[in-house]
């Protein structure tokens, strides 16, 4: 690879103003960012003893289109700067293993040799607690929630920890956490804290990325808002509001940082300090003694163990590393057996190095300074570097210095002249996460983390008159009940035992996640059990099992000799699979009434397992369920969620229901009938189903969730139009256990359409499934294309790393490589397509619409998220169904122009110069579903062609439409319009989500 430059950026601990120059860590450039004249990235670790100002975070990425300023490099320092870079021709450090430089590679051997394993924890230091112990810090009640069990909505168990003035999170983190936070009315403003449960996976932690997302931005605003009133207040001169400086930290095991940092080219926010913290030592292994006074984590209310749980040595691993040098133009070439077989070879072969070795060392501080960057770096949209135009990409929009400053260069690209290929032009500089060009290798590890947690206790009651008889001053006295000493009248020390009462000790709760039977025996075998004070107060045990694991006789005894703890069961064989989301099946439960063909009845069980049988002190976990730690322990079911009363949602308005009475007369009259076959005699395919899994923008909201669409040609295939949060739940929901499995055994490909959190982030979760549906029933030579961004590829290898995804049985596509004109030479047969056409539009960077062509001549054009595009509507026309995106009413353009969006009246004209037969309007808030019908409209057929009739819908989540009933469910519309018209529209349109 050539190498135009490199980028080092200094992680140095600031303390007394010094700095630790063996803490240079580098962060290097592709060559696609050519030289780069100034140092671009500054200093963004964070000082863990003194506050840093930041900035809000950016909320529509680096592509604006404000004009930017050249920033000038701040002279050097020795002291708080980092080093100039030298240009390529000077340039004496040259990146070696992954990009990082010899010299740099000797510094962090050097401090790896020297280091202890907990410096790389890098774990908050406890707080000191006062003498009489850590009651003096707690004050307040403390509960813990069940917020998810598993389900087909949810992958794991999610509890809330909830104090008066904090929240953590401890669990898994799975797709659809965030929106069981919203459903149950749970704020994330006060999380500061989640501890991720059981092995790193997408299971665990396919919600993170949008809940961090979504906590950065909440702590941004927050802190802009108080900002923008201390300005007012400073111009009136009153005095200013405290700005909370605040973060939030992740804890999980090996593999979190590395998987976070897959994140970095589609997850990008500034100053909003989110750390990830791995747990990648035992802190307890060997005989011991153990000292359990000490937990592995705590601040000033909480105290937490972790105990990772090891997996059964004869455990098959759960993902395959890729070979490093796999490309990822097209791997139909190397996807094959051999390819397959060689890299599983690759894998098992590579013999690990020492746990903390110096290579795991400098392995994972370079994926923490990724992670670092991706949330807290300096990154601002107006700085520039200079740089070769023969350097830029052909797709790239670099700037110019002219008469009247900067301004757009608008003249011929070098591959058009390669005259100007030396001409000087001026580029924004790239987010720092990204000049990670690739991360170091990992492999899968099946150490499951669990947790004991327990809160800081209760200090005891203040006796007034003991402090007046001490001599104690009244305006002491608060100081008395915070833990401190003081002085009284006669200058005698009033120590705050001698005027509280008893306190309460600590109170807390066990997580403990077994995903298999192999991991029973390594927990029974832990020596925290043993441990008299640790065990002291934890009055319950949450137990997330594997499907199996509840019947395992060994655990069941270990439950039953402790009768004294409430045992809280949650499993897939277990638990209920009950409806999660019930404000949604209420709503789609009426809509079935009204359109019972669109909107069939959802996919669920309410049927438990009868576990207090087998162990008389267990019962099954339910969201809502509540343990009340403080100041009492008690279980409380009251709050227990209860199963959707589905039949209430039944009942119609007479209004509404004389509606759907009409339209279902309607379309059973042999007029009706008639017209239909005949207008669609020229439309292929018309049993091809369509599901719309995901229609609403941005994050997971309590009616819609965010971007999919699932379409199945019988005979031939399914298909993917982006793959958001909570996909494939989605998909199980609408289709059931036994129909989800032969979706995921007929899937063929996905189309990815931007590289936005919202319209992928389930992806991973889909490809799990996919691949261990698929080998468990006898088709482990099955492939599935993906056409995506060149980023995703980058993505897939990364976390292929981490979690078996079927990565060797993946053909990708670039899109981009099929462009009008430049189709490649690919087979499209394992697809049971004739093609897919990538179409660049105007969204974010390297955005694409699709067009999906069978060989029977149905052609599906889907937009993404984008402006309307002359370009996808001429090499779409005459497309079959188009899928279009109308995030804004047509009342709303200059929103949709500012975020690059489409109004509705866009999408419609759109669709008219396609000459779309069938239209399906989608990726908008709730408020926008309710717009007024739209009738269908004659669209030109071509030269001597008779003009056809175009049907547009609006699409809902999981509703069911056959291309050949579009005209079917427009005479529901009235009656669909009427239902949701009644319904609460307390949807907020949120900003993207990266």
């Amino acid at each position: 690879m050539k190498w135009e430059g490199i980028i080092l950026r200094s992680l140095t601990t600031r303390r007394a103003g010094n700095r630790d120059p063996t803490r240079l860590l580098p962060l290097y450039a592709a060559a696609s960012f050519a030289t780069i004249t100034e140092p671009i990235l500054k200093n963004i670790e964070r000082d863990k003893t003194r506050p840093r100002k930041r900035l809000p975070a950016a909320k529509d990425g680096p592509f604006q289109t404000r004009k930017p300023s050249i920033r000038k490099p701040k002279q050097q320092s020795s002291r708080n700067t980092a080093p100039e870079l030298e240009s390529p021709s000077g340039a004496k450090n040259l990146p070696t293993r992954f990009g990082v430089s010899k010299d740099i590679q000797h510094a962090s051997q050097q401090q790896a040799s020297t280091t202890a394993w907990s410096d790389y924890l890098n774990l908050p230091t406890p707080p000191v607690v006062s003498s009489l112990g850590p009651g003096y810090i707690l004050g307040m009640s403390n509960r813990v929630h069940i917020v998810s069990t598993p389900t087909a909505d949810t992958s794991g168990v999610g509890l809330l920890l909830h104090f008066d003035h904090r929240r953590y999170h401890f669990g898994s983190v799975g797709q659809g956490t965030q929106r069981c936070y919203v459903q149950r009315g749970h704020s994330l403003t006060k999380l500061e804290n989640l501890f991720v449960s059981g092995p790193v996976g997408w299971d665990s932690m396919g919600g993170l990325m949008g809940m961090m997302l979504t906590v950065a931005d909440s702590f941004a605003s927050t802190k802009a808002s108080l900002l923008e009133k201390n300005e007012q207040r400073k111009d009136q001169g009153r005095p200013l509001l405290d700005v909370p400086d605040k973060g939030f930290d992740v804890f999980g095991g090996r593999n979190l940082t590395h998987a976070v940092a897959t994140s970095r080219n589609f997850v990008f926010r500034t100053g909003v300090p989110i750390n990830v913290h791995e747990f990648d030592e035992d802190p307890r292994k060997g005989k011991g003694p153990h000292d359990f006074s000490k937990p592995d984590w705590a601040d000033d209310t909480l105290r937490v163990w972790q105990i990772p749980i090891a997996a059964p040595a004869s455990a098959p691993e759960n993902g395959t590393a890729p070979p490093r040098k796999r490309t990822f133009d097209m791997m139909a070439e190397s996807s094959g057996e051999g390819a397959a077989s060689a890299s599983r070879s690759r894998s098992r072969s590579r013999s690990p190095p020492p746990r903390w070795s110096e290579a795991a060392a400098e392995a994972k501080k370079i994926c923490r300074g990724v992670t670092d960057a991706m949330f807290n770096s300096d990154w601002a949209l107006d700085r520039l570097f200079e740089t070769r135009l023969g350097d830029v990409k052909a797709t790239d929009r670099p700037w110019v210095r002219g008469e009247n400053g900067l301004e757009r260069y608008t003249g011929k690209m070098a591959h058009e002249d390669p005259s100007v290929a030396d001409k000087i032009v001026l580029m924004r500089a790239p987010w720092p996460s990204i000049s990670t060009t690739a991360l170091p290798p990992t492999k899968p590890d099946n150490t499951s983390i669990s947790y004991v947690a327990k809160n800081n206790g209760r200090r005891g009651k203040f006796d007034p008159k003991a402090a007046k008889a001490l001599g104690v001053d009244v305006r002491d006295f608060k100081l008395l009940t915070k833990g401190e000493s003081v002085k009284g009248t006669d200058g005698a020390t009033v120590t705050p035992d001698m005027v509280l009462g008893p306190g309460i000790a600590g109170t807390g709760f066990a997580l403990l996640e077994v995903p298999t039977i192999g991991h029973v025996q390594g927990l029974l075998a832990r020596p925290e059990w043993a441990a008299a004070d640790l065990m002291d107060g934890v009055h319950i045990f949450y137990w997330s099992l594997g499907r199996g694991v509840f019947e395992d006789a060994s655990l069941q005894a270990f439950m039953k000799e402790r009768p004294d703890i409430k045992h809280v069961i949650m499993a897939p064989d277990v638990s209920p699979n009950m409806i999660t989301y019930e404000s949604f099946a209420a709503l789609q439960t009426s809509l079935g009434r009204v359109d019972p063909d669109r909107y069939p009845i959802l996919d669920f069980n309410n049927r438990s397992k009868d576990v207090a049988a087998a162990v008389p002190s267990s019962v099954v976990g339910r969201t809502g369920m509540i343990a009340k730690l403080l100041p009492n322990y008690q279980f409380d079911e009251s709050e227990t969620v209860p199963f959707p009363a589905l039949e209430e949602a039944a009942q119609l308005e007479p209004k509404i229901e004389a509606l759907a009475k009409e339209a279902a007369e309607k379309v059973k009259q042999p007029e009706f009938l008639e017209a239909v076959e005949k207008d669609e005699q020229d439309i292929p395919d018309r049993d091809t189903v369509i599901i719309p899994l995901g229609t609403g923008s941005s994050m997971p909201a309590k009616y819609r969730n965010v971007s999919s669409t699932f379409i199945r040609v019988p005979g031939v295939g399914c298909y993917l139009l982006d793959c958001g949060e909570g996909t494939d739940g989605q998909l199980r929901r609408a289709l059931g256990d036994e129909e989800f499995k032969r979706a995921m055994l007929d899937l063929k490909a996905i189309f990815i359409s931007h590289m936005h959190a919202d319209h992928h982030l389930g992806l991973a979760s889909v490809l799990a499934r996919w691949n261990k549906i698929t080998r468990d029933n006898g088709q482990p030579d099955a492939k599935l294309t993906i056409c995506a961004p060149h980023q995703l590829s980058t993505w897939l290898t990364e976390f292929a790393m981490v979690q078996d995804i079927g990565y060797p049985r993946l053909i990708v596509v670039k899109n981009g490589t099929t462009v009008e004109g430049g189709h490649r030479s690919i087979d499209w047969s394992p697809s049971g397509l004739q093609s897919i056409e990538a179409v660049h539009v105007r969204h974010c960077v390297d955005s694409y619409a699709g067009i999906l062509t069978w060989p029977s001549g149905l052609k599906i054009a889907y937009s993404g998220d984008c402006r309307p595009s002359h370009n996808f509507a001429r090499a779409a026309r005459g497309a079959t169904l188009l899928i279009h995106e109308c995030t804004f009413g047509s009342d709303k353009q200059s929103d949709a122009k500012a975020k690059k969006h489409s109004t509705m009246d866009e999408a419609l004209d759109v669709a008219r110069q396609m000459r779309a037969r069938r239209v399906l309007l989608t990726h908008f808030s709730q408020r926008y579903s309710k717009a007024n019908l739209v009738e269908p409209a004659k669209v030109a057929a071509g030269e001597g062609g008779e003009a056809k009739e175009q049907v547009v819908l609006f699409a809902w989540d999981l509703m069911r439409v056959k291309l050949g009933e579009f005209r079917h469910a427009a005479a529901f519309v009235p009656a669909v319009t009427a239902l949701l018209e009644m319904q609460d529209g307390g949807e907020v349109e949120g900003g993207e989500l990266a």
